[in-house]
């Protein structure tokens, strides 16, 4: 069985010691391969800062561009056999597999298209140049740079390549160079694309580097032009936040964490309309794509208390179907694969027994050991739970569905009274979340809704009856899009195209003679003031 080593200070590190962890298939728990670990991180940090950086900011943001173009066309020439690696080493059905790699190398040509926006300059013109006085010729401006750090990315498990290539993307593009740290459950994806990328020259020397076992002493080494991006939980972000060198060194750190995001019918939504048709998809899709475990998953649905009996049978119905084909995913027809590993099952079903203190099962069986194509109790399988709690359960800040994200197939139903007020409080209770969605026709209570429910949200599906055809589901996220919330998600904000871009750069105020900030920094995009 083969052991994964880290690609560091441009080689494949030599394996030395007894593995690190062993990797294993979630559904049938065969080993599939070691992970070593890594040494010289301070070597490596260096290296990245040192050979790295210098080489991507010699490159226009367009050449940087061409990069990411020729990594996902690279990476889509491996397309299939990864897809297979996703099935085997993280219990993905072949849809999920897609969603996971399609995303990555989405991601990838979609901020190639943007650096051909942003052209041969080596820096982003934020805004026209504005006069500090109104009788003087001084004005300033802001233009935003590459940092001279490194970008430190530590992924979580459940996207291997999306979570690894879609903040990759984004700091190349920046003109950063990265460490990717994956997560090491689920390596063996991410360290097969790493393999792919760093085969022939395509990326300059310094400009990538994985770290494929434990993280070490890495954080010890940061340094004040240094980013960290962090996916996974609020326990681990706020180690990182207050490890002592980020501390020391005030190192810019985004974190995306926990997140009880919601799903909100209106009070005008209709039993039998397109759109409540669609309502009742996305929650399904959103409760068991990739077993549940997605940030961006539905975990809680807010439903008038007049549509609580029609959307408990409608989705009671809906997921007995995944249940009934969920199992091996690498056998055709199964719905729904297991959890990633051992760890995930047990938190997963504590949680469902927390939540249980509050809400009432609706459907699902939480203990059920016996799964399609597999030996009864092999395998980390949990079928879809739906719970559901009374309404006044459901307006209490305190209660454990407000407050425990199982990272799994489970979601609870609240009951509200069909106002406002009272879908609000429900779904602030949550603390902040990445995205939520409402489903209504109603103008007023959309716009509403949007001044009270926005500013606890990073991203706000809004699903009409005429748009229901076209809708994607809340949980696609897209390179244009923020994808970040405050509070509880973590405060954290990437992708959303350019905006993506400023956590690896430095906005700077150019204070100067009109003239010569004309002359010298140039004009935006689209822009043709005078340089006198």
């Amino acid at each position: 069985m083969r052991t994964l080593s880290s690609y560091l200070q441009g080689a494949w590190q030599p394996i030395a010691g007894e593995p690190a962890a062993t990797l294993v298939n979630p559904a049938t728990e065969q080993p599939l391969a070691h992970v070593s670990a890594a040494a010289h991180l301070r070597e490596a940090a260096a290296y990245g800062r040192d050979v790295g950086g210098p080489a991507l900011r010699r490159l226009s943001f367009r050449e940087r561009g061409a990069l990411l173009q020729a990594l996902a066309k690279r990476i889509f020439e491996h397309r299939e056999a990864l897809l297979d690696l996703a099935v085997e080493s993280g219990g993905n059905t072949r849809g999920d597999a897609k969603f996971d790699i399609d995303g990555a190398t989405g991601v990838l040509t979609a901020y190639a298209v943007l650096a051909e926006q942003l052209g041969d300059r080596p820096w982003i013109i934020e805004d026209d140049p504005e006069a500090l006085v109104r009788t003087s010729k001084i004005r300033a401006q802001h233009i935003s740079l590459p940092r001279h750090g490194l970008a430190i990315h530590i992924n979580a498990f459940n996207f291997p390549a999306w979570g690894m290539i879609g903040k990759l993307a984004v700091a190349l593009l920046a003109g950063v160079p990265v460490l990717s740290k994956p997560a090491t459950s689920t390596c063996l994806l991410a360290h097969r694309i790493a393999e792919i990328i760093t085969e022939g020259d395509l990326l300059p020397p310094g400009a990538f580097q994985l770290l494929a076992g434990p993280i070490g002493d890495l954080l010890d080494h940061v340094g004040p032009q240094d980013v960290i991006a962090f996916t996974g939980s609020a326990a681990t972000g706020a180690k990182i936040r207050g490890h002592a060198a980020v501390l020391a060194h005030n190192v810019r750190v985004n974190i995306e964490a926990d997140s009880l995001n919601a799903a909100l019918f209106g009070p005008d939504l209709e039993v039998g309309s397109q759109l409540f048709d669609l309502a009742i998809r996305d929650c399904v899709i959103e409760m068991t794509q990739k077993t549940g475990q997605k940030c961006t998953a539905t975990r809680r649905i807010i439903v008038p208390a007049a549509l609580l009996a029609d959307t408990r049978e409608r989705l009671s119905e809906r997921l007995a179907e995944v249940a009934a084909r969920t199992g091996d995913p690498s056998v055709k027809g199964v719905r729904m694969g297991p959890l990633s590993t051992a760890q995930q099952l047990a938190d997963a079903r504590e949680g469902v027994a927390r939540l249980r203190q509050r809400a009432t099962i609706v459907t699902g069986d939480p203990e059920r050991r016996a799964f399609a194509d597999l030996p009864e109790g092999t395998g980390y399988f949990l079928e879809p739970i739906l719970l559901e709690a009374s309404a006044e359960a459901a307006l209490d800040p305190s209660a454990p569905f407000h407050a425990i994200e199982v990272f799994g197939p489970v979601a609870t139903l609240l009951p509200y009274d069909g106002t406002l007020a009272a879908a609000a409080a429900i779904l602030r209770a949550g603390q902040g979340s990445l995205v939520s969605t409402l489903y209504s026709d109603d103008r007023a209570f959309t716009a509403a809704a949007i001044a009270e429910l926005a500013p606890h949200l990073g991203r706000l599906v809004i699903n009409d009856e005429k748009n229901a055809a076209g809708a994607f589901s809340p949980g696609c996220v897209f390179p244009q899009a923020n994808h970040g919330g405050p509070g509880r998600a973590g405060c954290g904000a990437e992708l959303g195209g350019a905006h993506g871009l400023g956590l690896y750069m430095q906005k700077t105020a150019i204070q100067g003679g009109a003239s010569q900030l004309a002359r010298i920094i140039g004009n935006r995009p689209g822009t043709t003031q005078s340089a006198s």
